[in-house]
């Protein structure tokens, strides 16, 4: 055997590795051992970064297959710029799976079926937590829901309302097409009815930036940008709205949906290093109550009333129609989520009528009954607005559910 080749001390540098008590072949291994430890734990995190959760299809082409799911946006990349992209692979998907664009031109339209139920109760996080139940399937009572609405998953509040109205707002994309050819198809959970193989669906999606959503959530986007935890608390309410699912026992228009569990969303997280982007696609059953059954609810009122007002606004707005408005409290507190002591809500929501009616959207409004020997009423005179195409689209709203 031939005398091996003495190392070098070039090779390996060994001035950061503080150990004069160590022989200049020591340190030279020890050096060259770290380096390998940086180098492995730097290719980890690349190949974790890139991994995707998107379900596959038959196709081997999908969302999480395509550039846009594993390509890091570069730094410094503009908002408008990475959504963009995003949205120019997508087309590529949709005509490679001959699933169709139809227009949308969204503006502040809400599914009416979801105005009068309880699905996103004025409450803190932890006390919408405490009140469902893990796993089990529980009744979202109210006067209107329609023979029986039942919810599964984490508990929402209104925070989680505003971020569904903001997605709303963002929709982008209209795809028509088998459901097993959308990009994110349905559980096989869903079959056979409604989202079974095969059968024609119409969808709306996007793609938006984090900071994108809370800047059209709050009406504005400051100077330096939302901070981190601003934005974490928002991916957070986009994450527990895609784990909760609804059943309908008569779902309005839409019989192939019956007692079938509906996501309210579809999520798919895009890899980007200075935000969070994520593509979001809504359940079929709501993409098409926001085209049949929807109300048009003022964001800018929205903003500038607290949880409890908020709930109030979103369930009277699909009575603006009728010009006036007349209900027992307690079915109305029920229908919005508002637990707890009529009298004390009945406090709480006062200054929130007010503000409803100093904004324009109330002309009046009234209390009638003692709660005693004649039950407490509230009822509203809407405030009369201008014939705009908007308020004309919102007689189409289903008051009679």
């Amino acid at each position: 055997m031939g005398t091996p080749t003495p190392i070098k001390d070039t090779e390996t540098p060994t001035e950061d590795i503080d150990a004069p008590h160590l022989d200049a072949k020591t340190r030279r291994r020890l050096a060259s051992c770290i380096a390998m430890a940086k180098t492995r734990s730097a290719a980890q995190q690349d190949g974790q970064s890139s991994q995707s959760t998107l379900p596959t299809t038959r196709e081997p082409e999908s969302l999480s297959s395509s550039p846009t799911a594993h390509q890091r946006s570069r730094p410094g990349t503009p908002a408008p710029k990475v959504v963009a992209d995003a949205n120019a692979r997508l087309d590529v998907l949709l005509g490679k799976r001959g699933i169709q664009h139809f227009a949308l031109s969204p503006s502040s339209e809400y599914p009416t079926p979801l105005t009068r139920l309880p699905l996103f109760p004025p409450v803190k996080k932890a006390t919408a937590r405490s009140i469902v139940g893990s796993g089990d399937w529980v009744a979202l009572e109210s006067r209107w829901d329609g023979g029986g609405v039942f919810r599964s998953g984490p508990g929402l509040t209104v925070f989680d309302e505003d971020t569904l109205f903001g997605l709303m707002m963002m929709r982008q994309q209209g795809m028509a097409g088998p459901a097993d050819q959308l990009p994110i198809t349905a559980p096989p959970s869903h079959g056979p009815a409604g989202l079974a193989p095969g059968n024609p669906v119409r969808v709306h999606a996007l793609y938006c930036l984090v900071s994108q959503l809370e800047s059209v959530i709050k009406g504005h986007a400051p100077a330096n940008g939302w901070g981190g935890r601003t934005l974490s608390k928002r991916r957070d309410s986009i994450d527990t709205l895609s784990r909760v699912m609804l059943k309908f026992i008569r779902p309005k228009g839409a019989d192939a949906f019956h007692g079938q569990p509906i996501h309210l969303i579809f999520i798919e997280y895009i890899v980007n290093p200075k935000d969070a982007c994520y593509y979001v696609q809504f359940h079929p059953l709501l993409s098409q109550w926001l085209e049949e059954y929807r109300t048009y609810i003022d964001f800018k009122i929205r903003r500038q009333l607290s949880p409890l007002g908020k709930a109030i606004h979103r369930a009277l707005a699909s009575q603006r129609s009728n010009g006036v408005f007349d209900v027992p409290i307690i079915d109305f507190f029920q229908s919005i989520g508002a637990s707890g002591g009529v009298a004390d809500r009945k406090r709480e929501a006062i200054p929130q009528l007010d503000k409803l009616c100093d904004l324009g959207f109330l002309d009046s409004y009234t209390f009638t009954g003692t709660g005693r020997s004649v039950a407490t009423r509230l009822r509203v005179v809407f405030a009369k607005r201008p014939p705009t195409t908007d308020t004309k689209l919102a007689t189409i709203a289903d008051t009679n559910l």
